[in-house]
Parts: structure tokens; C-alpha cells; sequence
């Protein structure tokens, strides 16, 4: 990896892409384009290279994705009503994004760390469209289906490898790239909670409960072949060991919600499992939260101060107290940073030297950045897209596509209860392979669904008088 520090090999492989990219027949290139960006979004996350002066990593697929965002800008060809029935939405969200831009440089906001949290909660999004427009046959969504499933599995077995080899299956710059941690820091807490190639557990069952979601949907939808059925079940095993692997508390709850999403598919008699969750969630959630807090005080030792921004169990009480303190937000730029005191705390608005001090949550990173209004914008967007691509998905007749979509939906639900907890979003392997998936999900149900058509009855051709009927 040291040779591609040289940029006259950077400038050789940069030319030689291009030429194979001009030598592609332009039917095929979207094949071409969809294999690169899914191997390098959910297979090899982090490869790429390290921006030290931004304690950054620079996977190649941002470079793909800032490249593909950008042609969509400026060559779309697709019409603009084409995504009328959720636009208007986007629309809405990138001015609430632009007024906090506007808050945050006016109030003596970082400029670099704006720009980066520009990329990653609005230009990310440009991703989207670029894969619902480009994608848009049938056989691109086989392609793609076929691709994650295979991939699940690989960097699945990846990581339970790392259980028992240790940090010695890490390749640096390919399976791992951090611009705050080498390999030799992470070596004894890689057998703890496997990486696989995502660079962090979190990440890693994040994007692990999208691929359980699908292959769960596998398993219990209809109309499924046997062998479709199987090759779910190992899919499903496969990465639940994985996730189990990884130690994500919140990838294990998850694991809990997935069934029932997935079984209101099949049956709304799952709806009546509802009360009793909720009555063991009071009894168990206490004595969770209790014993997180009393490993960590163990861990650190006496009179060592918890990080604050790993006091999970105390963020609807933080989230409240931020909706007293910033209700609009602080804007791009700056951070409100938690100062505690015994069992109180305060906040105070400060410009954000990087872009990793905020919460270890996206909601309350967002919720922190651009308020109410920000918050509310991204939800509502979330739920229109889920329910188109839910509504899309009775018109498909296709059994396994309709599970593939109905299983990405419900992971995507997981995910989001991850964002709770961490902001696995900003990293790699986090909101690009979201939209990406999410745009993927948009292309398949319209290639997919069928639309009712009326029936056509026949009609007697009426003959003006005094002509005669051709035989």
C-alpha cells in the first residue's frame, strides 16, 4: 500500500480506470458500476487510505460515491417528477441543512468540520438518487440482491474468523483504516468484539442486522422454494453468530425486534406478543442500565471520571434537557459539549475542533445540530420512503424479491434503534451503504411491481349508414 502513496502511480491507475471505464459498452456499465460500488460498500468498507490532519479514513467509496453524486447533479437524465412522491420531502430537509449551515458560520463554526458534516448528512443522500435513477432494470436488483447475500456471508465468516486468529486477519488500508487507531492498539480487543472489514463492532452488527432482517424474510415468507429457504437459514445463522461476535448490545436487542416486524408481515396476531414485551422491557431494562453502569465504573477504577458521552442510559434525559437548551440547534460547525458535575451536568456551546465531538448518537447528534425542525424533517423523510417501498412491495408477484424488500425494510428498522445509541452513520459502512441500499430497495420495487391494468372489453365498430362492414 505504500506504493500508492507515489502520484505518479496514483495518476497511472487513475488513467487505466478511465480507459477501462471508456472501453465499457455503455449498456453494460451500470453492471460494471453496481458490482464495484456494492463489493466496495458492504464488503470492503474501509479501504482506502487515512487523512491524519482530519483523524479521518478515506474509503474509496466516498471517492466513487462524490463522483456519482456530482454526474447526477449535472447529467441526470431522468425526468424531475420521477421522484415526486418523497422529493418535496428531500427538498424540505436540505433547506432546514442549509439554514443550520448559516447558524453554525455565523456563530463561529469550525468551517472544515461544517463541511464534513455537510457531506455526511446531506451530500451522502445525493447517493440515493444516484442508484434509483441508474439501477432502475430488474436485473440490477437480481445482481444486487445476489451480491449482499453473498457478501453477508463472507464478511460474516471474516469476522468469527477474527474471534479465533486475533488482529492478524487485519490488512491494513483493505480490511481496516482509522485515522485515530492503528492495528497494534486494537490487537487484544479484536477477539473481545470482532471487527470483520467494517472497523468497528457497532458498524459491523449495524449492517449485519440489514442482512438478518432479508435472510429472516427468506426463511418465513411464501411462496419460497426449499432451497431459497435454506440458503436464508444459513445466511440468518451465519450472521447472528456474527453479531453475537461482536458484543453490540444494540445489535443484540435488535436481534429481538427483527422477528416481529417481519412476522407483521405474515400475521397481525403477532401484534398481541406487543403488551408483554412491554412489561418485560420495564422489568429488564432497569437492571440492564444498572449493570452497564456498574461494569464501567468497575472497569475504570475509583475516582476516574466516566466519559459522558458513553452514558447511554441517561439520553432521554439528555435529549430533553438539549430540547430546552438548543431547540433549533447550534448549526454545522459547532458542538454542545456536556460538562459534568457529580450526578448533574450543563452544556455549552462550543466550535467543533473535529468532527467526533458531538453525542455517541446520530439522533441526538442531529437532534443537537439542527433541532427540532432538523429532526422532524429526517424522520418524516424516513417514513415516506418506507412506505412507498412498503406499499411498492404489494404489487410485486415476484416471492423472493418481495422478501428481499420486506426483510431490508425491517433491518433498516433495526438500524435505526442503533442510531440511538451510536452514531454508527458518520463512519464507514454506515449512511452511504444506508442510502445506497435504500435507493436500491426504490429501483427494485418499481422494476418489480406490476400494476393492475383494467379490463379491456370488446367494443362493436359502429358503420356510418349506407356502407357495408369489410369482411
Amino acid at each position: 500500500m505504500y506504493l500508492l502513496r507515489d502520484p505518479i502511480i496514483l495518476t497511472l491507475l487513475c488513467l487505466a480506470v478511465l480507459c477501462s471505464f471508456i472501453a465499457l459498452r455503455p449498456r453494460r456499465r451500470p453492471e460494471v458500476w453496481l458490482m464495484v460500488l456494492t463489493i466496495l460498500l458492504f464488503a470492503l468498507p474501509r479501504a482506502g487510505f487515512v487523512l491524519r490532519q482530519v483523524f479521518l479514513p478515506l474509503p474509496l467509496t466516498h471517492l466513487l460515491a462524490a463522483v456519482f453524486v456530482v454526474e447526477w447533479l449535472l447529467l441526470r437524465k431522468t425526468p424531475y417528477g420521477g421522484h415526486r412522491n418523497f422529493g418535496r420531502y428531500f427538498l424540505i430537509y436540505a433547506i432546514i441543512v442549509g439554514f443550520g449551515l448559516a447558524v453554525g458560520l455565523s456563530t463561529g463554526g469550525t468551517r472544515l468540520v461544517a463541511f464534513l458534516e455537510l457531506s455526511f448528512y446531506l451530500f451522502a443522500m445525493g447517493l440515493f438518487f444516484y442508484t434509483s435513477e441508474t439501477f432502475r432494470q430488474r436485473r440490477h436488483f437480481i445482481m444486487f440482491a445476489h451480491l449482499v447475500l453473498g457478501i453477508s456471508v463472507v464478511i460474516s465468516l471474516y469476522g468469527i474468523a477474527q474471534k479465533y486468529l486475533g488482529a492478524s486477519t487485519l490488512i491494513p488500508y483493505v480490511t481496516y483504516a482509522s485515522g485515530g487507531r492503528d492495528i497494534s492498539l486494537i490487537a487484544d480487543s479484536v477477539r473481545t468484539r470482532v471487527l470483520s472489514s467494517y472497523g468497528d463492532p457497532n458498524v459491523l452488527a449495524s449492517q449485519l442486522i440489514l442482512f438478518v432482517g432479508i435472510s429472516l424474510a427468506m426463511v418465513v415468507g411464501r411462496g419460497l422454494s426449499g432451497r431459497a429457504r435454506v440458503l436464508g437459514l444459513f445466511v440468518l445463522l451465519v450472521n447472528v453468530i456474527c453479531i453475537i461476535f461482536t458484543g453490540s448490545r444494540a445489535g443484540m436487542i435488535c436481534l429481538a425486534l427483527l422477528p416481529l416486524i417481519v412476522l407483521y408481515w405474515r400475521t397481525r396476531w403477532i401484534l398481541l406478543t406487543f403488551p408483554a414485551l412491554v412489561v418485560l422491557g420495564v422489568i429488564w431494562l432497569p437492571s440492564l442500565m444498572e449493570s452497564v453502569l456498574a461494569g464501567k465504573l468497575g472497569r475504570l477504577g475509583p475516582g476516574i471520571t466516566i466519559d459522558p458521552g458513553d452514558l447511554r442510559a441517561r439520553f432521554p434525559v439528555m435529549a430533553w434537557q438539549l430540547l430546552q437548551a438548543v431547540p433549533f440547534g447550534c448549526g454545522w460547525g459547532n458542538t454542545v459539549e456536556l460538562q459534568v458535575s457529580g450526578l448533574n451536568w450543563s452544556f455549552v456551546l462550543i466550535p467543533a475542533e473535529v468532527i467526533w465531538m458531538g453525542f455517541n448518537s446520530f439522533w441526538l447528534n442531529l437532534f443537537s445540530r439542527l433541532g427540532v425542525p432538523g429532526v422532524i424533517a429526517f424522520v418524516v423523510l424516513l417514513v415516506v420512503l418506507f412506505r412507498y417501498v412498503w406499499k411498492q412491495t404489494r404489487l410485486v408477484q415476484d416471492a423472493w424479491v418481495r422478501a428481499f424488500l420486506i426483510g431490508a425494510l425491517a433491518g433498516f428498522v433495526g438500524q435505526w434503534a442503533i442510531w440511538m445509541v451510536n452514531n454508527t452513520y458518520m463512519l464507514p459502512g454506515g449512511g452511504l451503504n444506508f442510502w445506497f441500499t435504500f435507493g436500491m430497495l426504490v429501483a427494485g420495487s418499481r422494476a418489480f411491481a406490476e400494476q393492475p391494468y383494467p379490463a379491456l372489453l370488446p367494443v362493436q365498430p359502429v358503420w356510418p349508414a349506407g356502407q357495408i362492414a369489410p369482411a
